[in-house]
């Protein structure tokens, strides 16, 4: 596990606070109190509830006798894994038809930008930015679609910026999988091409190997993993190979003969996804929450599978050996 960096220097001039970046499973919310952006707030709250993240939101929180500045907001910027900011514009106090930039909102974001958080910049559609933050690229919504635009953005910065315990997969080591590998017929892939090399890097952050041979196989051994951590992977992986697939119906193949197409498409009709699930986990409760994340996605066949599935394939290889 790589060391975590503590901040050395306090940007108001304080004696150095010695937070460490990225080190709570937290994500830091800047948000303009008015009311009319309470449901943004609660679906962002459920949705990182759900993939069992901590909320932060400054406003929210008081510390008596405490420097607000430093225990409510930097210290928790910095501790933070990602931060999400909504710029839409407040009503003014005394005259709310008046919208207006928020200050506060606005000095997290200049903070989270100094200290080069992983940051999800959500816009209302309709809405004007202030002229210093204009240049900056955000994420437009509209109210109704911005559960599903959350949803996918806070999942792609866990991957990028979560948990170590998401990062390079294991190649199994056990004598119980690698007699399962060759009955399968598959075996570790060899990155020795720039489009193995792709394939593999696709998965390799959620702890999937690429395996290959009668099938293009992503093998995940999270026997270790709860089932929310299970459908987490498993569901980005399916999200991830569905927008490669939407890229190649989109563009690539406009690019490509008609010979290349056919080969791309008996490519991706190797494709399949296996993952080893803890004994103590309900393979149906996981079956049912990920099929009904992953409605509409281009199809890539997945099977979850216990130790005792595991066994089963094995033991039917020596019934078929018969007796000596």
């Amino acid at each position: 596990m790589p060391e975590a960096k503590i901040n050395e220097s306090c940007i108001i001039g304080l004696p150095a606070c010695g937070y460490a970046f990225n080190s709570s499973r937290m994500a830091f919310i800047a948000t303009p109190a008015d009311e009319e952006f309470s449901l943004e707030l609660e679906i962002l709250q459920n949705l990182l509830q759900e993939k069992e993240y901590e909320t932060y939101i400054a406003l929210q929180r008081t510390d008596p006798a405490k420097l607000a500045f430093c225990t409510k907001i930097c210290s928790r910027i910095i501790t933070s894994q990602f931060c999400i900011v909504l710029l839409n514009r407040s009503s003014h106090r005394d005259h709310p038809k008046i919208k207006m930039p928020n200050p506060n909102v606005h000095m997290e974001y200049g903070l989270m930008l100094a200290f080069r958080k992983y940051i999800l910049p959500f816009q209302r559609k309709g809405e004007e930015l202030a002229f210093n933050i204009q240049p900056l690229d955000t994420i437009l919504y509209s109210k109704g679609k911005f559960k599903t635009l959350a949803d996918r953005n806070i999942d792609e910065a866990i991957m990028k910026v979560g948990p170590v315990n998401r990062g390079a997969p294991v190649i199994p080591s056990s004598l119980h999988l690698l007699k399962y590998m060759f009955v399968r017929g598959v075996r570790v892939t060899e990155l020795n091409s720039p489009l193995a090399t792709h394939w593999a890097k696709l998965a390799n952050p959620l702890g999937f190997i690429l395996l290959d041979g009668q099938d293009i196989l992503y093998f995940g051994v999270f026997d270790s993993e709860s089932a929310k951590e299970v459908v987490f992977r498993l569901k980005m992986l399916l999200q991830t190979l569905n927008n490669e697939r939407r890229q190649f119906e989109t563009a690539y193949s406009k690019e490509m003969t008609p010979e290349q197409i056919a080969n791309s498409n008996a490519l991706w009709q190797r494709f399949r996804i296996e993952v080893i699930l803890s004994d103590e986990v309900d393979k149906e409760k996981v079956r049912e929450k990920i099929e009904s994340l992953t409605t509409g996605f281009y199809r890539i066949p997945w099977k979850l599978l216990h130790h005792d599935d595991v066994k089963s394939v094995i033991d039917q290889e020596y019934e078929s050996i018969g007796e000596i």
